[in-house]
Order: structure tokens, then sequence, then C-alpha cells
């Protein structure tokens, strides 16, 4: 590999760790309150009214929790923030896989290759 590519596999580690770096203070500044579930909006008839209830995971399946309109805002706050992080996360984990991939391949570009080839005695 030349001086060239590892330089720019260099630089490449270089951006996803900024990039990295961005997703971390993510979910560092969480100040606000999450639920770990999302927010389902529907209808049970055509042109009825909307009825919003919470999709909490649980083992091999999910739970549903109504939600009342008195605490729709705070709650569409809530699982939204979750989401967000939930999505950081993610990419973190991406990111991460990448920059390993990224190093390991700069790695063998710095080794040396070694003959396999059996020499024969004179």
């Amino acid at each position: 590999m030349t001086r060239l590519q590892l330089a720019g596999l260099r630089q490449r580690v270089r951006d996803l760790k900024g990039r990295r770096s961005t997703l971390e203070q993510v979910a560092i500044r969480r100040h606000h309150p999450m639920i770990a579930a999302s927010l389902l909006e529907r209808r049970f008839r055509p042109g009825g009214p909307v009825a919003c209830y919470l999709s909490i995971p649980h083992p091999k399946s999910s739970r549903h929790r109504y939600v009342r309109k008195a605490e729709l805002d705070r709650i569409r706050r809530e699982t939204s923030a979750w989401r967000e992080f939930s999505e950081a996360m993610a990419e973190w984990v991406r990111v991460n896989a990448e920059i390993e991939r990224l190093l390991r391949k700069i790695g063998r570009g710095h080794c040396r290759k070694i003959d396999l080839t059996p020499r024969r005695p004179r």
C-alpha cells in the first residue's frame, strides 16, 4: 500500500473519530427524561379520532399502553428523545466498526510481505 493510500485511510479514521465524538455528545447531553418506547397513533375507523399508544418493548413481543391527551405532548417529547438517542447509538456502533476496519487495513498496509515459497538448497 502506498504512503498516499495510507494517508487517505488515516484521514478517513480522523473524520470518523470526529463523527463518533459528535454522536457521543448526543448520548451524554440528555438532560431531560426519555421513555424507551415508540408512540403509535391509530384510527379505529376511517375519519375517526386518533388514539395514541406507547409501544413498549417486552421480551418476545411488545406491550401497548394508552396515552391520555393531557399527557400526549410530554410523551411525544420523551419518545422523540429516546428515538434520537437510539439512532445516535446505532450510528455510533456503525462508525466504530468502520474505524476498526480501517485501522486493520492500515495495519495490513504497514506489514511487509513474507515469501512462503520453499527455497531450494544449493
